[in-house]
């Protein structure tokens, strides 16, 4: 009996793979997946076993991948391929001639991109002439930074270095100050230090900060400063009032063939250079509490409490500076005024502070020990 099992198989297998094909033959495959259920079917089949016996290739020439692709999840299907492996059987070049990269980075994270990724890899392997070539260089740098960086930079340098001349200056002031007070036997220590809505309420010039250089912003600049400061000012009056008669001189000669008088200079010009004087010094007062000098030197005028003065005391100060200048005596009074107050500051009711803007005006390291061991 057991010889007759195989040969028994052997005749069925036979006999139902003729039905089969002549079947298969005469059967429209379309008719009948029409009448069966075919997710019941596939529940029964073993689609390994399946796939075994197709041609995935020649299915696919029939199949329209697209069609396919609206029907699937492909976010599902990820999930469940390893796509290393995948990876592996693509021509990523191929792949790429078919992508719209552009497109791509419109849907892509950049920065969570680049977070996985190594860039100095990634640089080891690009052309880094042919990738600048198409590079925006100029908006590269701008949304870098690099010129906001530069100018901050730049004006850092040179806010220290103007800082640093005008701490030699302060420093010079402090100094006269010593002496002065020596001689005129004043107690350095009682003397206020500044106006009262810019120091605190009872500091004086000789009050010891401890841990750090002795800040003086608000305090009464001394007769260094504003002899600089003045000095500043006459060059700025005079070389700005000579490029200006220069620039009318020439615009008459071109335009209206005038010539200027050369012998020398005449009362109008000097009455010209007066009043381009007085306009300069008040219309600095007037806007800023300082012109230019001063601004370059670090002080500025406010009135005696603290408060920024206004254009009449600013009016009156300009019209006053002349008596100061007349022998110098009225600058002299500086050295020997408490507030280091010049003739021209008492008639308008106002005196000259250190002030660096937002910066603290402070005194050298050295000085400040010095004082510190005065003290």
């Amino acid at each position: 009996m057991s010889t007759d099992r195989p040969s028994a198989r052997g005749i069925i297998r036979r006999v139902t793979g003729e039905v089969t094909g002549r079947v298969v033959a005469a059967v429209d495959p379309d008719v009948v997946l029409a009448e069966v259920d075919v997710e019941a079917l596939v529940e029964r089949i073993d689609p390994e076993a399946l796939l075994e016996r197709i041609d995935p290739d020649r299915l696919l020439d029939r199949i329209d991948p697209n069609r396919l692709l609206d029907r699937v999840d492909p976010n599902r299907l990820l999930d469940r391929v390893d796509v290393d492996r995948l990876l592996d059987h693509v021509d990523a070049d191929r792949l790429l001639d078919q992508v719209d990269p552009d497109r791509l980075l419109d849907r892509v994270d950049v920065d969570r991109f680049l977070d996985r990724v190594d860039p100095n890899r990634l640089l080891a392997r690009v052309d880094v002439d042919a990738l600048l070539a198409g590079v925006d260089l100029e908006a590269l740098v701008r949304r870098s930074g690099v010129p906001e960086i530069v100018a901050e930079s730049t004006n850092a340098l040179g806010l220290r270095t103007l800082d640093l001349a005008r701490r030699q200056l302060v420093s010079l002031d402090v100094l006269i100050d010593q002496v002065t007070d020596r001689l005129l036997r004043r107690d350095f220590s009682t003397e206020p230090a500044g106006p009262a809505r810019l120091v605190q309420a009872g500091e004086r010039r000789g009050d010891v900060q401890p841990g750090r250089r002795r800040s003086v912003t608000g305090h009464y600049a001394g007769p260094v400063t504003r002899l600089a400061s003045i000095a500043a000012d006459a060059a700025i009056v005079v070389s700005s009032f000579t490029v200006g008669v220069a620039g009318i001189d020439f615009l008459a000669r071109v335009f209206l063939g005038l010539q200027a008088d050369r012998a020398g200079f005449s009362p109008l010009a000097v009455a010209a250079l007066v009043a381009w004087a007085f306009v300069y010094t008040f219309g600095g007062l007037a806007v800023a509490g300082r012109t230019v000098g001063k601004a370059l030197v670090g002080n500025r005028v406010v009135t005696r409490d603290g408060r920024t003065i206004s254009v009449r005391r600013a009016f009156l100060r300009t019209l006053a500076f002349p008596l100061s200048a007349v022998l110098g005596l009225g600058f002299l009074l500086a050295l020997f005024h408490r507030e280091h107050g010049t003739l021209h500051d008492l008639v308008a009711g106002t005196t000259v502070v250190y002030d660096w803007g937002e910066r603290p005006v402070e005194l050298s390291g050295p000085l400040t020990a010095y004082l510190d061991r005065q003290s």
